[in-house]
């Protein structure tokens, strides 16, 4: 999964740039280039990068309860 997101991290950033320093033909072709880059980078590569990187982790540890906020305040209570 890691080596997949690096791969259409990278292919998605060529084609983007190679859309955008060579000219077509068609006017204006460039920009849907670019803009179908930037659809596939938010719409398959950022969902991929998030589910890869939080799969393993609890949900428990990213919501603000009672118990943590005691823990951030005895902790800045202590420096």
């Amino acid at each position: 999964m890691k080596y997949i997101l690096i791969i259409l991290l990278i292919a998605l950033v060529g084609v983007g740039a190679f859309a955008h320093y060579y000219k077509f033909q068609e006017e204006n072709f460039d920009q849907k280039v670019i803009g179908l880059c930037i659809l596939t980078f938010s719409f398959i590569w950022m969902p991929l990068f998030i589910y890869y990187r939080y799969k393993d982790k609890k949900k428990e540890d990213f919501i603000l309860s009672n118990e943590n906020l005691k823990e951030m305040n005895d902790f800045a209570r202590k420096k």
